[in-house]
């Protein structure tokens, strides 16, 4: 069926959305103190790297009358508001809103960074930083705004941010637009993001490539059976491509981005197309003109509004939204009615149908909720809607291709009476046998013909599959990989730390949990630069991936220059052992950088549980911390095991 809109539905999904907040736990950033405070948490900009900015980051003011930067720069602190929410997100606003950011560079050199805002449908956006020395930068974005006169033009609006050594620096941006008032902010390393946004453009292109896959082979298949549920597949499929293509900001950059009228419509537009379409593959494929009654009518009101709709977007009619945001929701749950009603009669195209709408509403939730800003902004909430479209359509793909076994065998069976027919009035009429037969090699010419159809349509579904699940093996590889030290990163850590907590519990057996601090390591990035303070990250991590081997242990980078160490079914005094074999190896690392060889050493704190202890996983990294900060008191370059287990 049709995609949920982000700006449509998102009104009238508020009455279903209330019930997932009355469930939702409280985030932390709501929760925190500082979103109290009158002016926002400064943000501090040091290594290069990616940094999201959190609603504590943020304060906002609604414009109410116009008003320069320099009025805003001199507003009251308490004219200020901190958002509510788990994103930098105030809702649907009428006005203009104002948001300010405090920026300090921490580093003692000068940085030039990148503000991403990845959220694409802004209307209007002023930026304006006012620099320590008086000066005041200034650039505009938006949907207004020529694509090609944005800075860097990309498929997010992105801003320059330069910094002197130790300068603090002020931050407005000012948006508007017809839809939520939406910042997802990051700071990046312009190398870095570069590299990022490289693969997140090799992702989409995937997704849109299985799209584009699936639109021309059911189109070819329309070319040979002039079946009408192809046709409307294959438009709906390329509706959901322009909708994405639009939703993601890829339009604006490499299509449509000189065009001001497609840059303010082509989203809306695609949104209503892909109504419609839906509509109407569900009218032919679900077979409604055969059940008629309340089916067909509902589907008639649906395909009659979106036509329309699309009609008076075309002719700059804006008045019919408020309408559609509500007529949105009508067609997502009567399509949904309508195909339970029709597997509950026994439809088997139904029962597909079904699933995969109902797949698409799951993986959608995600997107409204963080559109709403009931959930933080990730990797689910922003790819979410895209990976429901995708799987969709290969549920839908593989409903016409059962569609078509179905059919073929209900023709077999006509073909079986048609023979039993035959041979009983063979005898009486013989010159007729003869044209039955022609009949028949014709009818199994056809079911070979299209025999062959389902196996090279069931290979080709097979292989995209194949291709999907392995795209999705390796992102979900990176997404646990320390891109530096090749290690597990720390949100894999929490995940197998308590995970083996739990099975040490359950178990009976000891659990051990080693810290490696290294030694001095900002005097090496201060001496030799941080490519050299790179280079011994790396060498360490090899270091532990050389006396670590065991399958059920982990190594992972901590954050910074701390490594940590999970060793299952080992004890204090076993895990103390290894700490002082990685401690030794670490000294005999030979690292020569600009001619002089960089001397490494390592703190190491131990910690584990004994067999019938319970303890969190806050529990033991606090007692392994605080044995390494016991190494590092006691002269550095040793290995301290903490002195009591937690119980």
């Amino acid at each position: 069926m049709s995609p949920i809109p982000v700006t449509l539905l998102l009104k009238p999904l508020t009455l279903l959305l209330c019930l997932i907040h009355v469930l939702w736990p409280l985030t932390a950033a709501a929760a925190d103190a500082s979103a109290e405070q009158s002016l926002p948490a400064t943000i501090h900009v040091g290594s290069p790297g990616l940094l999201e900015l959190q609603p504590v980051h943020a304060r906002y003011h609604l414009e109410l009358a116009p008003l320069s930067a320099q009025q805003v720069f001199d507003l009251a602190a308490g004219e200020w508001a901190a958002p509510e929410k788990a994103t930098i997100n105030i809702g649907p606003q009428k006005h203009a809103a104002w948001f300010r950011f405090h920026m300090k560079n921490e580093l003692n050199t000068d940085v030039d960074r990148l503000l991403e805002l990845r959220w694409p449908h802004l209307r209007d956006i002023d930026f304006y930083q006012r620099r320590a020395s008086g000066e005041v930068i200034h650039l505009k974005a938006g949907l207004s705004v020529n694509g090609f006169e944005h800075y860097m033009n990309n498929t997010s609006y992105l801003f320059p941010l330069p910094l002197a050594a130790g300068e603090s620096s002020d931050v407005l941006i000012r948006v508007h637009g017809n839809s939520y008032l939406f910042l997802p902010l990051f700071i990046w390393d312009r190398d870095l993001f570069i590299a990022d946004h490289g693969n997140q453009l090799m992702w989409y292109c995937l997704a849109f490539g299985a799209l584009l896959a699936m639109m021309l082979y059911n189109a070819s298949l329309y070319v040979f059976t002039r079946d009408r549920s192809y046709y409307f597949y294959s438009l709906y499929a390329l509706s959901i491509l322009i909708y994405e293509i639009s939703a993601t900001g890829i339009g604006n950059r490499y299509l449509w981005g000189w065009s001001e009228w497609a840059r303010l419509n082509v989203f809306v537009l695609s949104i209503n197309m892909s109504f419609l379409c839906g509509s109407l593959f569900a009218r032919y494929f679900l077979g409604l003109e055969q059940y008629g009654g309340w089916c067909k009518w509902l589907n008639s009101i649906t395909v009659a509004f979106w036509a329309g709709s699309g009609l008076l977007v075309l002719l700059g009619v804006t008045e019919v939204y408020g309408l559609a945001e509500s007529m949105s929701l009508f067609t997502c749950f009567a399509a949904l009615i309508t195909s339970m009603y029709l597997w509950k009669k026994g439809n088997v195209s139904a029962r597909y149908f079904t699933i995969a709408w109902t797949a698409l509403i799951v993986f959608t939730m995600g997107t409204v909720m963080m559109l709403n800003g009931s959930m933080p902004y990730n990797a689910f909430t922003q790819y979410g809607q895209i990976i429901g479209f995708v799987l969709e359509m290969l549920l839908l793909s593989f409903a016409l291709a059962e569609r078509i076994n179905r059919e073929r065998k209900q023709r077999e069976e006509a073909q079986q009476v048609a023979l039993q027919l035959q041979t009983e009035i063979s005898d009486e009429r013989e010159d007729r046998v003869q044209a039955q037969q022609q009949l028949l090699e014709l009818q199994k010419q056809t079911n070979k013909e299209l025999e062959c159809r389902v196996s090279e349509r069931t290979d080709e579904l097979e292989k995209a599959m194949s291709e999907l699940e392995a795209a999705n093996s390796e992102l979900e590889k990176l997404s646990v990989t320390d891109p530096l030290t090749t290690l597990s990163n720390r949100r894999y850590f929490d995940e197998v730390l308590e995970r083996e907590l739990q099975r040490s519990q359950r178990t009976q057996k000891p659990l051990a949990l080693v810290m490696v601090d290294l030694d001095h390591f900002k005097q090496i990035n201060d001496n030799y630069g941080h490519l050299a303070g790179d280079d011994c990250l790396r060498l360490v991590a090899a270091t532990l991936k050389k006396l670590v081997t065991r399958g059920t242990d982990l190594i992972a980078r901590y954050g910074g220059e701390e490594f940590v160490v999970i060793l299952a079914d080992t004890t204090e005094d076993d895990a103390y052992r290894v700490a002082e074999r990685i401690r030794s190896e670490i000294i005999k690392i030979h690292l020569i950088y600009g001619g002089s060889r960089i001397p490494m050493s390592a703190s190491l704190g131990v910690a584990g549980v004994a067999m019938g202890r319970v303890m969190t996983p806050g529990q033991l990294i606090g007692a392994a911390d605080d044995a390494l900060y016991q190494a590092k008191n006691s002269g550095l370059n040793r290995s301290v095991v903490a002195k009591t287990n937690v119980s």
